[in-house]
């Protein structure tokens, strides 16, 4: 009889799809640091009303899969890198002049992972494939004395059955261990409220989603999940000192803020939020205690938010070089560079011309010979390392 399950042996990993959406032969995974999770699939049920003599109801077959959950988190350094660039459906940008600093700012590049659970038990070790995920939205916690708290909320395609003994996650050999960076608390950092610090807040909460819908369409298998608008809501718990924060919500002020975490080793979070203005205000009093007016608040506009991280040590980063493959005349696209893994690019355009005696350019591909991955002109490319793509003569 094997063994039962629980929750200390249980382990979550996650990666990235390459930019055809298949898991890359040689995947890149880390664990999911998490204090439990939500992540289930779903089935819709097929189910006939036709009136048949003998029978009461007919047999139910599947119709529509899809997944979705929450992962809580202890946020902390480098463990979320990923998920946060697949929120902001945009790639760290290094800063120009400190190789430690990077930003993300809100874009358009659907970034998808897949997420493997592991039950570890010797006897039996059991495997669920949650596919094509995408980062629904995050929700973070800045409360006194306190490690910073949230949750990662996901959207998936697919209701997986649970796998004995096999990886299906094929071409990863091992599983990695979880980061050791420790997790940020309220102890180091600030709170700035128009570029002034804050110094008497007692919480703040953040949540940024990007209301992921799965669309789907007829005799497809499959749904296509599609963002809509990007919300950004939260709320701040001040003592009550002075009248500043309230007198800007009575007068509907527009609002600035940045909210700093930083750990012992050097690596800090900034949230930068403008564009925001407070959505109720209330001096009630109750009880004998400290006043503490709370003010939730929702930013509005485009670009409202941002991150900029700054680590102890500066990424590894990586390039995306073009190759004209014995062309006989023109320049290859310019190398994008600066880039850290898990970025998502485009195969260039034949911007530069590139001509070859008796043949054709017909895009590119990650081998010489023709061998490797095709990428069409403007077709999405994942680094997970330095890559070459080669033009392709027909």
């Amino acid at each position: 009889m094997s063994n039962k399950k629980s929750g200390s042996n249980r382990g979550l990993y996650f990666g990235q799809y390459d930019g055809k959406g298949v898991i890359p032969a040689a995947p890149v995974a880390m664990f999911l640091r998490n204090t439990s999770d939500t992540i289930e699939g779903k089935a819709e049920m097929i189910k006939s009303s036709e009136l048949l003599p003998g029978r009461s109801s007919s047999a139910p077959v599947p119709g529509n899969s899809s997944s979705g959950g929450g992962v809580p988190i202890e946020f902390s350094a480098l463990s979320f890198d990923r998920l946060l660039s697949g929120l902001f459906m945009a790639n760290w940008v290094r800063d120009a002049t400190d190789s430690k600093v990077s930003t993300l700012t809100p874009g358009t590049l659907a970034k998808k992972f897949w997420i493997l659970t592991h039950f570890a038990e010797a006897d039996r070790p059991i495997f669920q494939l949650f596919a094509k995920n995408m980062v629904d939205s995050l929700d973070l916690t800045f409360a006194v004395n306190a490690i910073v708290t949230g949750a990662f909320n996901f959207v998936g395609v697919n209701d997986p059955l649970m796998v004995p003994t096999v990886n299906p996650v094929t071409g990863l050999a091992s599983l990695p261990a979880p980061l050791a960076t420790e997790a940020f608390t309220s102890r180091i950092g600030y709170l700035k409220i128009d570029d002034i610090e804050c110094t008497e807040s007692k919480e703040f909460k953040l949540s940024v989603k990007n209301n992921l819908a799965a669309i789907y369409a007829l005799f497809q298998s499959e749904a296509d999940v599609k963002e809509k608008a990007l919300d950004v809501t939260g709320s701040v718990a001040i003592y009550f000192t002075d009248e500043t924060a309230y007198n800007k919500a009575v007068n509907a002020a527009t609002v600035t803020f940045g909210i700093q975490v930083a750990d012992a080793a050097g690596n800090s979070y900034l949230w930068e939020l403008s564009g925001t203005k407070f959505d109720s205000h209330s001096s009630a009093v109750s009880g004998k205690e400290e006043m503490v007016l709370s003010f939730p608040f929702t930013a509005f506009g485009t670009n409202v938010v941002n991150v900029t991280r700054t680590l102890a040590t500066a990424p590894t980063l990586f390039t995306l070089t073009y190759d004209d493959n014995d062309s006989t005349g023109g320049t290859v696209p310019e190398a994008v560079t600066l880039q850290e893994a898990g970025a998502m690019l485009f195969a260039s355009a034949n911007s530069g011309t590139l001509v070859k005696t008796g043949s054709t350019f017909d895009g590119w591909n990650t081998a010489a010979d023709g061998s490797g991955t095709d990428y069409a002109i403007g077709e999405a490319v994942v680094l997970e390392g330095n890559m070459t793509l080669y033009a392709v003569w027909i």
